[in-house]
Order: C-alpha cells, then sequence, then structure tokens
C-alpha cells in the first residue's frame, strides 16, 4: 500500500484598510490585500485580528471573507463595525505545503528556476560576465555563495519586480554596486547595534562589546560573532543580507532582512530560492510580498 504524507503550512493572511461601509452583506473595506497574490484571503477565510499599522490597538474581531479583490473585500461576521481606515485586518489558513522541498533545491537548480521565473534566458545559454570574484571577496572578507556569483555572472546587478535590487560587482550605479553597498548597509547596522553613541567605526557588526547592553536592535538569531552581508535593498530602505555564521558554508548561509526600522526578517533558504519563493509566494514577507506578485521582471 502506498502512503502518501500530506504537509500543510500556515499562510498569513492580511488587509490594509483605507474606507468602511456597512452593506447587506456585512461590512465593505476598500483597501490592499497584504502579501503576495497567491496568499490572499478568499471567500470562506477568517480575519480575527485587526490593529492599527504600528501593531497598537490590537483587538479582536471574527470577519468571515465573503469576496475579495485587489481594491475592496467584503466581510461579514462580527467587529467590522469597529474597524477604521488605516486598520490592519489578519488571519490564518492551513495550506497544502506538500511540495516543501522545492526551496531547498541545489543552489545550480535553484538559480536556474529563478532565472526561469523571471524570464531570462537559460543560463547554459549566455555568456558571462565574468566579474573579478577574487578581488570582490577579499575587499568583503568571504567567499561568496556560489548560486548569487552565477546568477549576477550570467545577468549582472538588475532590479527584481522593479523592487528589489540585486547588487553586483562595478555596478554602472552606486545604489547597485556590491562594495559600496554593503559598506552602507553595514554603517546602517551599526547604528542599529551599537546606537548613536558608539556606532562609528569600521567594527564587524559580530562584535558584542559594541552592542548596546540590552541588545535592544540586535535580533535574537544573530550571535556574536556572527557577519552580515548585504547584496541586495528596496526603494522602501529594506535591506537584504546573508546570515554568515562561522564554520557554515557560504552555499548554506540563509537569507535575512532589515526592513527601514527595526524590524527583521529570516528566511529558510539562500539567495536564488529565497528569491524564487518570494516570486511565487512559498515565502511571505511582511515588507516584501506585496510588490512580488507579477509580472516578473529583472532589468537595471
Amino acid at each position: 500500500m502506498t502512503r502518501h504524507d500530506t504537509r500543510v503550512r500556515v499562510e498569513r493572511l492580511s488587509f490594509f484598510v483605507e474606507s468602511v461601509e456597512a452593506v447587506p452583506e456585512g461590512w465593505r473595506l476598500e483597501g490592499v490585500p497584504g502579501y503576495h497574490p497567491i496568499n490572499w484571503a478568499r471567500p470562506g477565510d477568517r480575519f480575527d485580528q485587526a490593529c492599527r499599522e504600528n501593531g497598537g490597538d490590537a483587538r479582536d474581531v471574527a470577519l468571515v471573507v465573503v469576496e475579495l479583490s485587489e481594491s475592496c473585500t467584503v466581510v461579514r461576521g462580527t467587529g467590522g463595525d469597529l474597524l477604521r481606515s488605516d486598520d490592519i485586518i489578519s488571519g490564518e489558513r492551513l495550506t497544502d505545503d506538500s511540495d516543501a522541498g522545492v526551496g531547498l533545491l541545489p543552489w545550480r537548480d535553484a538559480t536556474e528556476s529563478l532565472a526561469a521565473i523571471l524570464g531570462l534566458t537559460p543560463l547554459d545559454g549566455r555568456s558571462g560576465t565574468g566579474f573579478d570574484w577574487s578581488s570582490v571577496e577579499r575587499e568583503l572578507g568571504a567567499v561568496l555563495p556560489p548560486d548569487y556569483k552565477r546568477f549576477v555572472d550570467g545577468y549582472g546587478a538588475g532590479l527584481v519586480d522593479g523592487h528589489i535590487t540585486v547588487c553586483a560587482p562595478d555596478a554602472p550605479h552606486d545604489w547597485a554596486d556590491l562594495v559600496p553597498h554593503n559598506t552602507w548597509a553595514q554603517q546602517c547596522v551599526r547604528l542599529d547595534f551599537a546606537g548613536p553613541e558608539k556606532h562609528a567605526g569600521d567594527w564587524p557588526v559580530g562584535d558584542p562589546t559594541y552592542w548596546t547592553p540590552d541588545r535592544e536592535y540586535v535580533p535574537s538569531w544573530f550571535e556574536p560573532g556572527d557577519e552580515l552581508i548585504s547584496w541586495g535593498h528596496t526603494g522602501n530602505g529594506d535591506l537584504l543580507f546573508w546570515h554568515v555564521e562561522p564554520g557554515t558554508a557560504a552555499s548554506d548561509w540563509p537569507v535575512v532582512m532589515k526592513e527601514e526600522g527595526p524590524y527583521w526578517e529570516q528566511y529558510p533558504a539562500g539567495f536564488s530560492s529565497t528569491l524564487a519563493s518570494l516570486l511565487t509566494g512559498k515565502i511571505q514577507s511582511k515588507y516584501l510580498s506585496h510588490w512580488l506578485g507579477g509580472p516578473h521582471s529583472y532589468r537595471l
């Protein structure tokens, strides 16, 4: 007898409310769904919490989705009469995740999958740029992940869906040039980790002697001796890094993101798999997913 295992994962749902109108079915909410379109709420899904954008004034609701589009949703239940403009309503649903292993593809396969999602010419049929990686890696103090180098050798610096900048060596613009960008991103992290009094200088961000005593803005998963190398950013001020842990092979460095403020997100994969999974909605980001619903593109 063949055994069929079904995996499930929790998908987060959200909707940013701009206006509220009572209708016979319940309430019509003008606004914008959160996350990637594949993660939008569907009829029958439930929102169970409402809050302000900063997470304040949280309260329980029990709202069932009647319909939802890219600009409005109709919900019924309890709590709709207390909603206001600038509220965020949120909930969860369970979804089949039987193909969860797709995010763990070998790095070469993951890079080719990312290129295909972006509609790029296959790497095997393309002449690479051939950057001098040894020089770049000396400046950064680390050998970079092979999937990133393969992608950038093939396609150079660019913007994913016009939103995420992937930096490369010697890019034509400073904001897309890997080494200068990483220098700037490190300065941003030092300011958070050390505070305005101690952040100056070129010290390793993993040196805890510079951190504030309560490590208020140092994420819990970041340990003394760890490092961060930034490979990208967004126009909203979000920074994308590799989380470098001592003794971990570059191909296993996970991607993390720092939004413009003090908050971070961790992703369970490297450069190519993280981008591919964000573009397909398999990874959800509170800060990035809304911008990556397609059509997908890569250009500078």
